[in-house]
């Protein structure tokens, strides 16, 4: 199972309704073209939700999901964070088709999360490289057999994350995230369109923007990643998080840049939850 509830906590949402963890089953995992969003919480307040909806709706669009209404997963997730508050905790927003009824299933609960420690912020985290690639990259729909791949190579190498590389050689994002280099004082990532549009990753693409740093969209071929000054990776959970080392390349030097980016993205965090309240 990919995405197992957190036993930690007391409640989930199956179609607007509160239950009890205890009548949480396997069963309600299995679907055809299961659509989902992880959602950081912090202080009972969902990060970004608003972006992380639009997401989750061109998502079920591009599947011909039609009858989703953004307006109940916003009521739902507040009915949860209500009875079951949380200190900081990732929610899954799962939405599918049953096999046999074809019925619609919105289904909401907390799954096991990691945050990196402030040792890993400012030191940075060792990242491996892997042959893969998405076939879908711009709808976030479950991939059980790319998440089992990734899964093997990051229990096995002893390493924060793995960076997904095509049949060209080039790295296009990581397994759970998004990944910027720093190349000739540029900030660099692949193109929209080979990858899973991060609601993190926008966010960044935002702070360059407003900061005026020179931002590039391209992708880093694997042979380049000896030219680059820095390197960090962005998502639900890492926030933004510099890289020290990817394969056996190190990289000796954390640029001033990256904590810059990730001081500016930590501020946006805080606005966001002074909103929700």
């Amino acid at each position: 199972m990919n995405f197992p509830a957190d036993l930690s906590e007391k409640y989930f949402c199956l179609n607007g309704d509160i239950l009890p963890l205890e009548k949480f089953s396997t069963d309600l995992l299995e679907g055809n073209n299961i659509i989902y969003e992880v959602i950081r919480v912090k202080q009972s307040t969902p990060i970004f939700l608003e972006d992380h909806l639009k997401r989750f709706q061109h998502s079920a669009a591009s599947l011909g999901y039609n009858n989703i209404n953004t307006d109940e997963v916003t009521s739902s997730i507040r009915k949860l964070l209500s009875s079951n508050p949380v200190k900081e905790k990732n929610l899954r927003v799962t939405y599918y088709q049953k096999f046999t009824s074809r019925e619609s299933v919105l289904l909401i609960y907390f799954i096991p999360s990691r945050y990196p420690s402030e040792v890993e912020k400012q030191n940075g985290v060792y990242v491996k490289t892997l042959e893969a690639e998405r076939h879908n990259p711009t709808v976030k729909i479950e991939n059980k057999a790319l998440r089992a791949i990734a899964n093997e190579a990051l229990s096995t190498g002893q390493c924060y994350e793995v960076l997904l590389v095509d049949h060209n050689g080039n790295i296009t994002e990581g397994s759970r995230s998004n990944v910027f280099f720093i190349l000739n004082k540029k900030v660099v990532t692949a193109p929209d369109h080979l990858v899973l549009g991060g609601i993190t990753r926008q966010k960044v693409v935002d702070i360059c923007k407003r900061n005026s740093l020179q931002l590039e969209f391209k992708c880093l071929n694997i042979n380049e990643i000896g030219n680059i000054s820095g390197c960090f990776i962005t998502g639900t959970s890492p926030g933004v998080l510099p890289v020290s080392k990817i394969d056996s390349i190190n990289l000796s030097k954390i640029p001033g840049i990256i904590y810059q980016i990730a001081d500016e993205y930590e501020k946006m965090v805080n606005t966001c939850q002074k909103n929700w309240r």
